[in-house]
């Protein structure tokens, strides 16, 4: 059976798009899913990225632009300008980790919080969005942060060592697929 690495940030609508898409291919293909997420700024910092702010503004303004056509495309409303953007996931991130321990769900609770920040609104750092999301999944555990940062640390030297750049990023085998739009490419590979 297949294996796809999903290398993911919830501070990444992108994410939020891959991972919804990653659900539905899921349904109709048969592989593993390892849920990786990763320490942004640090993904950035040894491979040449920008974070937002520090791009110029055509970039920015185009990256809006191409939201608003995927949100339409993919049937996911967003919110462009979320409240709450850039938030700390440390938290969060530990949640998608416990879930997929405890329930196999990481997938399912990266969506859940992706769609809590990008489309509801909710400060994905707040210790209450967080208890809600751990009772809402019946967790009985979360990860301590100290478990949950050296995970993030060890994902992101992978994803790194494997080629990556940027997120979301799907792997199969050597083969290295970067972006919520190459999932039609995911899905050739695991054919």
């Amino acid at each position: 059976m297949a294996s796809v690495e999903y290398y993911f940030c919830l501070n990444s609508p992108w994410s939020l798009f891959a991972a919804e898409q990653l659900l539905r291919v899921r349904s109709d293909h048969d592989f593993d899913l390892i849920v990786k997420p990763i320490e942004i700024a640090r993904l950035f910092d040894e491979t040449g990225g920008l974070p937002l702010k520090k791009r110029s503004p055509n970039r920015q303004t185009y990256r809006l632009q191409e939201l608003t056509r995927w949100s339409q495309r993919l049937g996911i409303p967003i919110n462009l300008h979320p409240a709450h953007y850039p938030c700390n996931e440390a938290f969060a991130d530990a949640l998608v980790l416990s879930a997929e321990k405890e329930k196999g769900q990481g997938l399912e609770m990266a969506i859940s919080i992706g769609r809590g920040l990008w489309c509801e609104d909710a400060d994905i750092a707040d210790p209450d969005f967080i208890a809600s999301q751990a009772e809402k999944f019946g967790l009985s555990a979360v990860l301590d942060q100290t478990q949950s940062t050296r995970v993030l640390a060890e994902n992101t030297a992978k994803l790194i060592e494997k080629g990556g750049f940027g997120v979301p990023t799907f792997i199969v085998g050597e083969q290295v697929f970067w972006g919520q739009d190459r999932i039609d490419f995911l899905i050739e590979a695991l054919s």
